[in-house]
C-alpha cells in the first residue's frame, strides 16, 4: 500500500467522524472550539464581570455567531477577488 492509499483512507476516516456529528466542517468545528476556549478563559479570569449564567451560554453563542459572521465576510471577499480576477482575463 502506498502513502497516498493510507492519507486518502485516514482522509476519509476523519471527514467521516466529522460528518457523523452532523453537517459541520473542520472550520465550523475550530470555530466552535474556540468560542468555548474564549468563554472558558473569560470566565475563569473573571475578564468582563459578567455573570456566570451569560459567560456560560450567551458569550459562547455570541463568539460563535461572531466567527460565522467573519467567516462569511471573508468568504465573500474570496469570491469577489475571484470575480475580479475572471473579469480581468
Amino acid at each position: 500500500m502506498s502513502d497516498r492509499d493510507a492519507n486518502d483512507k485516514n482522509k476519509g476516516a476523519t471527514e467521516f467522524r466529522f460528518t457523523r456529528l452532523g453537517p459541520l466542517d473542520q472550520l465550523d468545528w475550530l470555530i466552535i472550539l474556540l468560542a468555548v476556549l474564549l468563554g472558558t478563559l473569560v470566565k475563569q479570569h473573571h475578564v468582563l464581570s459578567l455573570p456566570a449564567w451569560f459567560l456560560d451560554w450567551l458569550l459562547a453563542f455570541l463568539l460563535i455567531i461572531a466567527g460565522y459572521k467573519t467567516r462569511r465576510r471573508i468568504t465573500e471577499a474570496i469570491e469577489t477577488q475571484k470575480g475580479q480576477r475572471t473579469r480581468e482575463k
